[in-house]
C-alpha cells in the first residue's frame, strides 16, 4: 500500500501520494489540483476565473483531464474543456517545515497541442531530487485558448491568463506544499518557452515569479504570435465551411460558444490545414497584441517594442537553444523541407514581410549565409535544416537576448548541442541525424516514459549537470555559483562587451559569438521589420 499525504490548500484538502524516483529519493504527488473554475459553458473563451472550494478530502492521486486537443496519434479529439488543473511534486521532506525553490513548468505543443499533468510525459525524477518543488499546469489550447475577436468575451490569450491565474495559485498555497512563494522560477520548452517570455513582458504577471527559464521559444518567433485580425478570420471559416452567414463578431462568438467541443476542434484544425503560411511552423490560434476596449489586456504593445525598449520584468533570466533546431522539419513538416529543397528559394518561406525592391538583395544575403556559409555537418540538406533552424527558432531566440541583456544584467544563454540516448524528439520520432533538435534538452529536464532506450554514462552527466544548473539558477539565480564535478565551467551572462553563451556538450564550455553572420542579418531584420509575418 503506498503511503499517502493530506494538504490544505485555501480551497480544501487534498489527498497524495508518497513515491519515489529512479535513485530511491522520496516525494509527495499531488495530480488535478483545480486552479480556476471550468471554462465551460458561459466560460468558453472567458478569461479564468478563481477556483471553487471543495468539501472533504479531494483525491490528487489520480489524472486528471488534459485540454481538448486533435491527439496526432489517434487522429481523434482527446481531452476536455474543464482542464484547469495543476501537479504539485514535492520532496517528502515538506513536512518538516522546508521552504523551498518552486520550479513553475510550462508545456510545449505550438500553443495547439500537450499538456503539463501527465507525468508519464512530464515526470518530475530528475529535477525532484535537487530539492526544488514542482508545479505542472494544463493551460487552454488551440482556438478554446487564443480565439481573438476583439471583445471581452473573446479577448485572445486566454492560454496566458490561464498560467498567470496558475501563477497567483501558487502565491497563495505553495507554502503548504514546502514552497517558499518569493521564489519561484518559471520554465518552458518550446510554446512553454515562447510563453515564458511571454509572462515577463505582460503587466499582469508582475511579482508572481522571480526568475525564468525559456528553452527554445521567443515571443518573437512567427509561430508564436498572430495578428488578431487573422485570427478572426481563421475562426470566420469554421462558420463558413458549413455554409453559415455570420453577420459580426458577437454573432461569430455566439455561433462557436455554440457548437460543441469536439466539432469545434476538428472545424478549426481543418480551417488551420488548408492555410498557406511562410517558414517552417504554423499554429494559428495562437498569442496575439490585444486592443482592449472594456478589459485588462494580457499584451497591448508588440512584444520586439517591449523589448527593445526594456519593458519587461527584469528577473534573472536563461535562455537558449538546440543547435539543429530544424531537425524538426524532417519529421514534423517534411513537405515543406522538401519542397523548399526543390526550389532553394529562401525568401519564399521567410516569415518577414518583404517589400518587392527587398526581395532581391535579402535572397542574396540568405542564399550567402546558409548555401555559401560554413558547413558544420556533411549532409546535402545542411543549409535547409541550418536555415528553418534560424527562422522557426534561434533568430528570434538570440535578437531577444541581445535585446533583454541591455537592460538585463543577467541574461545567460546556453546551446546544446550533445547528442545522447535522452534527446526527446529525436527519440520520439526516429531522427537518425547528427546534432541536437528542437526539443531535445527537454529530456535531461524532465523524465519521459516514451524514452525507454538505452543510456549511457555520459546521458547521465549531461543530465546531472543540466539539472544541477537549472536548480542552482531556481535557488539563488545564478545556474553556477560554483564550480564543481557537475558545473565544470563558469556560466557568464551577456555583457555589454557582447553575447556569451555556454555550450552544452560532452564538455560544458563557453563560448562568445553565436553564428555571428547568421545573426547579425537576424538582428537587422528584426530591426528593420520590428515583427514576423505568417
Amino acid at each position: 500500500m503506498m503511503e499517502e499525504v493530506v494538504v490544505e490548500t485555501e480551497q480544501g484538502k487534498i489527498k497524495g501520494r508518497v513515491l519515489k524516483n529512479y535513485d530511491n529519493f522520496e516525494y509527495c504527488s499531488f495530480k488535478g489540483i483545480p486552479y480556476a473554475k471550468p471554462p465551460i459553458g458561459e466560460l468558453r473563451f472567458r478569461v479564468p476565473q478563481p477556483p471553487d472550494a471543495w468539501e472533504g478530502i479531494r483525491d490528487g492521486t489520480r489524472d486528471c483531464n488534459v485540454c481538448a486537443q486533435f491527439d496526432k496519434e489517434e487522429k481523434g479529439i482527446k481531452g476536455d474543456e474543464d482542464c484547469l488543473y495543476l501537479n504539485v511534486y514535492t520532496p517528502k521532506s515538506f513536512t518538516n517545515g522546508e521552504s523551498l525553490p518552486v520550479m513553475f513548468f510550462l508545456h510545449g505543443g505550438g500553443f495547439l497541442f500537450g499538456n503539463g499533468t501527465d507525468d508519464a510525459a512530464h515526470g518530475p525524477d530528475y529535477l525532484i531530487h535537487k530539492k526544488v518543488v514542482i508545479v505542472s499546469i494544463n493551460y487552454r489550447l488551440g482556438i478554446l485558448g487564443f480565439l481573438s475577436l476583439g471583445l471581452k468575451e473573446a479577448p485572445g490569450n486566454m492560454g496566458l491568463r490561464d498560467q498567470v491565474q496558475a501563477l497567483k495559485w501558487v502565491q497563495g498555497n505553495i507554502k503548504h506544499f514546502g514552497g517558499d512563494p518569493k521564489n519561484v522560477t518559471v520554465f518552458g520548452i518550446s510554446a512553454g518557452a515562447a510563453s515564458v517570455e511571454y509572462l515577463l513582458l505582460s503587466p499582469m504577471a508582475k511579482g508572481l515569479f522571480h526568475k525564468a527559464i525559456a528553452q527554445s521559444g521567443s515571443s518573437l518567433l512567427h509561430w508564436a504570435h498572430e495578428y488578431t485580425d487573422k485570427i478572426k478570420y481563421l475562426a470566420s471559416r469554421i462558420p463558413a465551411i458549413q455554409g453559415v452567414e455570420i453577420k459580426d463578431n458577437h454573432h461569430l462568438l455566439q455561433y462557436l460558444k455554440k457548437m460543441p467541443v469536439k466539432d469545434l476542434i476538428t472545424e478549426s484544425m481543418l480551417v488551420l490545414s488548408n492555410m498557406q503560411t511562410k517558414g517552417g511552423l504554423f499554429f494559428g490560434f495562437v498569442p496575439t497584441i490585444e486592443q482592449p476596449v472594456d478589459w485588462e489586456p494580457f499584451l497591448s504593445v508588440a512584444p520586439y517594442e517591449l523589448l527593445a525598449k526594456g519593458q519587461f520584468h527584469k528577473v534573472p533570466y536563461i535562455t537558449g537553444f538546440c543547435s539543429r533546431e530544424g531537425l524538426l522539419m524532417t519529421s514534423h513538416c517534411k513537405q515543406t523541407l522538401d519542397k523548399f529543397l526543390e526550389e532553394k528559394q529562401f525568401t519564399s518561406y521567410f516569415p518577414f514581410e518583404l517589400h518587392d525592391s527587398e526581395i532581391k538583395d535579402v535572397e542574396l544575403k540568405l542564399v550567402r549565409n546558409y548555401l555559401e556559409g560554413e558547413k558544420l555537418y556533411p549532409e546535402l540538406d545542411a543549409y535547409a535544416i541550418d536555415f528553418f533552424s534560424d527562422v522557426d527558432f534561434i533568430g528570434g531566440i538570440y535578437v531577444s537576448a541581445m535585446l533583454m541583456a541591455r537592460y538585463n544584467p543577467q541574461v545567460f544563454m546556453y546551446e546544446f548541442s550533445y547528442d545522447g540516448g535522452l534527446n526527446y524528439i529525436k527519440k520520439c520520432f526516429n531522427i537518425e541525424r547528427p546534432g541536437a533538435s528542437h526539443g531535445d534538452d527537454g529530456g535531461y529536464i524532465v523524465r519521459s516514459d516514451k524514452l525507454k532506450g538505452p543510456v549511457t554514462d555520459m546521458d547521465i552527466k549531461v543530465m546531472n549537470a543540466m539539472t544541477q544548473m537549472w536548480a542552482n539558477f531556481a535557488s539563488c539565480g545564478d545556474p553556477s555559483p560554483r564550480m564543481d564535478s557537475l558545473a565544470t565551467s563558469k556560466w557568464e551572462p551577456i555583457t555589454a562587451k557582447g553575447v556569451a553563451c555556454l555550450v552544452i556538450d560532452k564538455n560544458i564550455r563557453m563560448k562568445y559569438e553565436v553564428y555571428p553572420q547568421r545573426m547579425r542579418f537576424f538582428e537587422e531584420i528584426y530591426q528593420k521589420k520590428r515583427a514576423t509575418l505568417n
